[in-house]
């Protein structure tokens, strides 16, 4: 029995909860630097503090008039394929509120067992709290090209686990009579194979979802109380605890991972300088169980390619200084756009992975792609533009390197 992907967003809609949160003030993310969950800008300096510009943050909170292109989605180019527009009948990956580490792993586990041999699973490290970190791989290993995505490295972003667990439910699903661009997946997956990290901050996202009462430990409780009280003293949120954490990007030791790679990591003088919600580059470069998971896995082979999923903006981020991969790069961000209709913008990150991966001396093609067009958490409501945006994302990536 053949299986296809479920898209009638309408049917899996049916019950959904609305977002228990409410967006930051349109005035914080339009026309401002991030400054923290429910402060304006006049509230922006905490006692005794001397004022600062923050840096620019790649996603949410980046100025419109610095963008070359600020989220204009554009005409999509298409590619022929039998299978992208396909509905499952009876999908395992469905488009919930919050979807959880747990149900992530629930739909792992269903996964194995609907497609067999057809998927591998690794646990490729655990978070602070105790959560594993998975990563899902689809295709041959022995294939001359590998692939790696990853999502949710920010707590707050957790629509990104969603859409990647849904890529993989349609690769799977597809994998053995689809066709891409004149090119059977069958013999595609024997060239190329993926590797998904849907959720690389478990406790973040989980924070996120459902605040305190997800914590399962005590120092990573400590922490979060501690971060959100230098937070609020340093003037970075006026809101009560239930309010404030569910903006939280950072992982359970108040650490923001995009900012913990070592990637011109001594140059980003943050002004946080200890634990929050956003913004702490941590001790030193790689000081995070889940960064080192990630980089650990990012050291066994040369990727032919990297994409990283963050929210928002509907934007491709492509550059670093001192790019190894620059050529690579933005090809890949171009070809991605194509996709998706996201502009593609050149401003050069600091310390995250996409700038890890294109200076440590794989000279691996690495773009980020943000998704969304609100403030996260973002309501499941953006989820059907998101999902028919990239749907069709990972297998133009195989369809690049296998070309390229």
């Amino acid at each position: 029995m053949k299986h296809f992907l479920y898209i009638s967003l309408t049917a899996a809609f049916v019950g959904a909860v609305a977002a228990p949160f409410s967006p930051l003030p349109a005035t914080v993310w339009a026309d401002s630097p991030e400054v923290g969950p429910g402060v304006g800008l006049e509230t922006s300096a905490g006692p005794g503090s001397v004022p600062y510009t923050p840096p620019k943050e790649i996603g949410p909170g980046i100025h419109e008039e610095e963008t070359e292109e600020p989220g204009i989605i554009g005409d999509v180019t298409g590619v022929p394929n039998d299978f992208l527009d396909i509905v499952l009948t009876d999908p395992i990956v469905r488009p919930v509120d919050r979807y959880t580490h747990e149900q992530m792993v629930t739909d792992i586990q269903s996964l194995q067992n609907r497609y067999g041999d057809k998927i591998q699973v690794n646990v490729i490290g655990w978070s602070h709290d105790g959560r594993a970190i998975y990563e899902i791989i689809i295709g041959s290993m022995e294939a001359p090209k590998h692939v790696l995505l990853q999502g949710a490295i920010h707590g707050r972003e957790y629509m990104t686990p969603l859409l990647m667990m849904s890529q993989v439910e349609l690769a799977l699903a597809s994998y053995d009579m689809g066709h891409y661009n004149n090119m059977a997946l069958s013999d595609m997956f024997q060239q190329t194979a993926l590797h998904f990290v849907p959720m690389t901050n478990p406790d973040g996202v989980a924070i996120s979802q459902y605040g305190m009462a997800a914590i399962r430990s005590d120092f990573v409780r400590q922490e979060v109380l501690a971060s959100y009280a230098r937070d609020v003293e340093a003037g970075k949120t006026t809101a009560p605890l239930e309010e404030y954490l569910p903006y939280w990007k950072s992982n359970g030791m108040g650490v923001d991972l995009n900012h913990n790679f070592p990637a011109h990591w001594e140059e980003m003088l943050l002004p946080t300088v200890a634990g929050s919600y956003a913004n702490y580059k941590g001790t030193a470069p790689l000081s995070e169980p889940e960064t080192q998971a990630l980089a650990a896995l990012s050291s066994q082979r040369n990727w032919a390619a990297t994409i990283s999923y963050h929210s928002m903006g509907n934007i491709i981020y492509w550059d670093t200084d001192s790019n190894q991969s620059a050529e690579g790069s933005l090809a890949l961000a171009q070809q991605i756009s194509q996709v998706t209709g996201y502009g593609v913008n050149n401003s050069k990150g600091k310390g995250g992975y996409k700038d890890w991966m294109q200076v440590n001396g794989q000279a691996a093609p690495s773009v980020t792609v943000e998704v969304g067009s609100v403030a996260c958490p973002m309501p499941l409501s953006e989820f059907e533009s998101v999902w028919n945006q990239n749907k069709g994302v990972w297998v133009s990536v195989m369809d690049f390197v296998i070309h390229r």
